[in-house]
Parts: C-alpha cells; sequence; structure tokens
C-alpha cells in the first residue's frame, strides 16, 4: 500500500515529486495525486501524527465517493484492471458490460468519461500501469541501440563499435537483443529472423523506427518501406507499420528495452574484451535471459512469465523456414563472359557479353536474370577473386580450363619430372586457397613449352636447391639453362593461344597478380 502521510511529510520537507517517488518506491503519478487531492481538500499540512495512513487514504480518495449518489453502482476497478491485460479488451467493451451489469442490478450507471476517470484514479492511486494500449501478441517492436560495445583485434589494437538489434513486446515487456558489427540491412534482417525464432512466433505487426535500414522514405500516412521489409511481412504474412516520425509514444516499450539493455547488458560488460562477434553474443543472450527472467519492482511476475503465459499464445506461427535475404545488384557481363558480383565471379552464355544483367544473392547462392527471366544460378563463391564457371558457359577453346585443380597439376608436372612435381606440391601448398595458386602452376608448367621440358626439370631442381617457389624465380633460372636444352619448335605458335587463353580468363582481376 502506498504511504500517503510519508508522501505528504516529505513534501511539506521541500523534496521533488520525483525524489519522494524514488524514495518510496512508488510512482510519480502516485505522488502527484496524492498531493493534488491534499491541495484539493485543504488539508493542513504537516499531516498530525495521530492520523493514520488509513484514514488518510479515506480523507483523500473517498471523500468524493462519498458525496456520489449512492443510487450510482461504483465499478469493479481490480477485476477491470486484469480484463484489461486481455487480448482485444478494451474500455469501451468494459464499460458496455457495465451498463449491462447496472441495469441487472436496477442501479444507475457512469457515463464513459466518468467511468475513464474513475479507472485512472484508482490506478494511480494503487501505484498500478494500466497496458490496456497493448494487445498480447498484436505488436513487435524494433530498434538500434545508440551506445556500444567495442569487438577488438587480436592482432592490432583496432576496434569495432557493435550495436544492439532489440526487439521488444509492449505488453509483456519481453525482449530479444543481439550485437552486429554495422547496422545494414543484413544485419537487421538476420537479428528481426533470430528474434522471431527465439520467440517461436509472430505477431501481428512489426513496428520500427523510420530507420534507414527498414524505411526508404518516413512518412506519417504512407511511409515507404524497402524491398527487404515488405519481403520479409509477406514471409511471415505479418504487416510492418512504421512508428510515426517524432511520435515516441508509438516506440515507447522498445525505446525503454533499448535504454535498459544499454543500462544492464553494454555498461556490464563495457571492461570485458570480445574478439568475436559469437563470444560477444554468447554473454548477451546469457544477461539477456536472467533480464527476461527477473521479477518486476512493482508488480507480480516477470517478463518471462507473462510473455509464455499470456503473449505466446497469441502469436502466429513461424513459416516452415527462416525468411532469407536476397542481395540485388545490376552487372555488365564482362568479355570473359563472367560478371562480377560480391568480390566473385560467375558465368552466363558468351553471347551475353557487354549486356546488363540482375544479380540476386543468398548466402549460398546466386542468381542471374536477363530481361526479367532467370538465366543462370551458381554456387555462391566463399572468398574474393574465386570464379565460377559452368561447362556450358565454356568456349571449346577454353575447355581444359575445367580440369584445372591440384590432381591435374600434379599429374602434368609428374609427367615432366619429379623435381617440378615437388615444386607443384610446394605452390598449390602456398597459398590460403588452393585455387589462387592455379595461374602460377599453369605458368610454371607452361615453361616447359618455352624452354623444353629438360631444362624446366633442371630449373625446378635448382630452384628446390635454393628454396625458390616462383614462377619468376624458375623462369630466371630456365633463361640461364636454356642454351643447353633444345626449344620446341611449337613454341611461338603455343605461346600466343596461351597468353589469349589466360587473358580471356582473367582480363578482369590481373590486377596485384604474377602474369
Amino acid at each position: 500500500m502506498t504511504n500517503f502521510k510519508e508522501i505528504l511529510r516529505l513534501y511539506c520537507g521541500g523534496y521533488s515529486q520525483r525524489a519522494i517517488a524514488i524514495s518510496l518506491k512508488c510512482s510519480r503519478e502516485a505522488v502527484s495525486l496524492c498531493i493534488k487531492r491534499a491541495k484539493e481538500r485543504d488539508l493542513t499540512l504537516p499531516v498530525p501524527e495521530d492520523v493514520t495512513n488509513e484514514e488518510l487514504q479515506s480523507l483523500l480518495y473517498n471523500t468524493r465517493e462519498g458525496i456520489r449518489n449512492p443510487d450510482f453502482l461504483l465499478p469493479n476497478f481490480e477485476k477491470i484492471v486484469e480484463e484489461l491485460k486481455k487480448k482485444h479488451m478494451t474500455n469501451g467493451l468494459l464499460w458496455m458490460e457495465y451498463l449491462i451489469q447496472c441495469k441487472s442490478t436496477g442501479m444507475k450507471s457512469y457515463s464513459v468519461s466518468q467511468f475513464n476517470t474513475l479507472l485512472r484514479d484508482y490506478a494511480q492511486r494503487m501505484n498500478i500501469s494500466l497496458r490496456q494500449d497493448h494487445k498480447p501478441g498484436e505488436v513487435l517492436e524494433l530498434d538500434w541501440s545508440r551506445s556500444a560495445i567495442l569487438l577488438s583485434n587480436n592482432l592490432t589494437d583496432d576496434t569495432i563499435p557493435c550495436h544492439l538489434f532489440v526487439a521488444a513486446f509492449p505488453f509483456s515487456g519481453y525482449f530479444y537483443a543481439e550485437a552486429f558489427a554495422d547496422e545494414k540491412i543484413l544485419s537487421w534482417v538476420t537479428g528481426l529472423v533470430n528474434a522471431l525464432d527465439f520467440f517461436g512466433g509472430v505477431t501481428l505487426i512489426l513496428r520500427p523506427d523510420n530507420l534507414k535500414t527498414a524505411i526508404i522514405t518516413p512518412d506519417k500516412y504512407e511511409p515507404v518501406l524497402n524491398t527487404a521489409m515488405i519481403e520479409l511481412a509477406e514471409h511471415y504474412r505479418t504487416a510492418v507499420i512504421p512508428a510515426r516520425p517524432r511520435k515516441p509514444k508509438d516506440k515507447n516499450v522498445v525505446e525503454g528495452m533499448v535504454g535498459y539493455a544499454s543500462r544492464q547488458i553494454i555498461a556490464a560488460v563495457r571492461n570485458q574484451k570480445f574478439f568475436s562477434l559469437e563470444e560477444m553474443n554468447e554473454v548477451i543472450w546469457d544477461r539477456m535471459e536472467k533480464l527476461n527472467a527477473a521479477d518486476f519492482k512493482k508488480k507480480d511476475g516477470s517478463r518471462e512469465l507473462l510473455f509464455k503465459e499470456i503473449e505466446q499464445k497469441e502469436l502466429l506461427p513461424l513459416p516452415s523456414k527462416p525468411f532469407q535475404l536476397f542481395g540485388r545488384a545490376t552487372a555488365t557481363v564482362a568479355q570473359d563472359y563472367h560478371i562480377e558480383y560480391d568480390g566473385g565471379f560467375y558465368s552466363v552464355s558468351p553471347p551475353l557479353v557487354k549486356s546488363e544483367v540482375l544479380v540476386k544473392a543468398s548466402s549460398d547462392k546466386v542468381f542471374i536474370y536477363y530481361e526479367g527471366k532467370l538465366h543462370t544460378e551458381h554456387l555462391r563463391c566463399r572468398f574474393k577473386g574465386q570464379k565460377s564457371t559452368l561447362p556450358e558457359h565454356i568456349h571449346d577453346k577454353h575447355a581444359d580450363y575445367l580440369m584445372w585443380n591440384g590432381p591435374y597439376f600434379l599429374s602434368q608436372a609428374k609427367e615432366i619430372g619429379t623435381a617440378t612435381e615437388q615444386i607443384i606440391k610446394k605452390v598449390l601448398a602456398s597459398r590460403e586457397y588452393e585455387v589462387q595458386t592455379y595461374r602460377t602452376c599453369v605458368g610454371i608448367i607452361r615453361l616447359g613449352k618455352r624452354h623444353g621440358r629438360s631444362c624446366l626439370e633442371a630449373s625446378c631442381k635448382e630452384a628446390l636447391s635454393s628454396g625458390l617457389y616462383s614462377y619468376k624465380a624458375i623462369n630466371t633460372i630456365a633463361k640461364t639453362l636454356k642454351g643447353a636444352f633444345k626449344v620446341s619448335e611449337d613454341y611461338q605458335e603455343e605461346k600466343i593461344e596461351d597468353e589469349n587463353l589466360l587473358n580471356n580468363l582473367y582480363c578482369t582481376h590481373d590486377e596485384g597478380e604474377d602474369k
């Protein structure tokens, strides 16, 4: 029960309403109403010592009841507050039920405005936060945190500020948080998909702030969503309704939860060092679960209990597969009939050279469209410079390119000699990705055509003894030894063919590599 006597004592002592509310652990509204009622009733302050808190409560709050006509039925506000927590329940509907009750008892009823005034007075007196505007499972509010957690590089002193993606339910306050190294659309969608999976269902409405990762053009009446949010809403059969610009009450819960997460999570881990997002999020999720399970300070239960007992039952079911974001770009087909997307190269039919195509990419596949129709699809390349070339897109004169792999080059080198085979093994193992060494292998093996196989084998033996395994080193050694060996008569013709092949295959990304 609120200590009204202590509120008035502290007020007379010159304390602010905020300080009184914090000291007595009650709401500022309850403090404000108590002081207002005391002034309306011209109470002598400070209150005499012999007046009890119960008597003061009756004096402050029941005086109005005392002058009310006894023919009017007083609503059961305790029951009404509980009913307002249920889905689709409104003050108007409860007032209509109150009218029916009055007719059945033969008593007079209060108007809807007086009904709401009495309900609001009761809530303030009992220090209750009414949630009639928030229906279970109806809205999920979304936002980024302003504060950041630093991600450290274990090799340098560099750090990356990571922000929290926060999704919260207005009804229960149950929330999900995840850290990302940027606030781009991929991070936003990933956070939202992970949040829905964590909640185990979908709300009727997704309510983001008017941030650029979700909204193209903010507008009070007709906001323009980006393509990713439209597709996500269609996939989960929900609606994206952004908060109105400059209307913070539209997203007051998530704003509060972002601040709460910043204080309880970000501030708590400020002195910890994280070297990976996985490590960071493990700590965040551990604290998130504890915060969701913690008891409320001003009412019974917890966010988790309220969510699982009431809200989770109202969520829409998740689809069989989570939403997958597609990256989009336009590209022009190069002379080698490949397009570049996100550092990888993907083949198309040779007649499309110099044509513009649309590229859509998921996390594991790349789809290429021409004139609105799907032309071809590839597995997504995993590192910069990698090529994906389909057999049907290859010119006949480039067919040997399809056979390029470690075993192919080793078999070619073995035919030349043991030293050449050993050199190729060392070259294949010299880079993080084997495919990055293929051009060097091609160059070394074709030195056999330029200077002769015997000369190449001798050059490789000399390179092994010197610990030199690059194409340039072996080519230099071969030039000094070529006088002792006969050069192939077909060298000039083969040289032209080889150079044309390499130029066609690599004309878009030669820079920085050995020729």
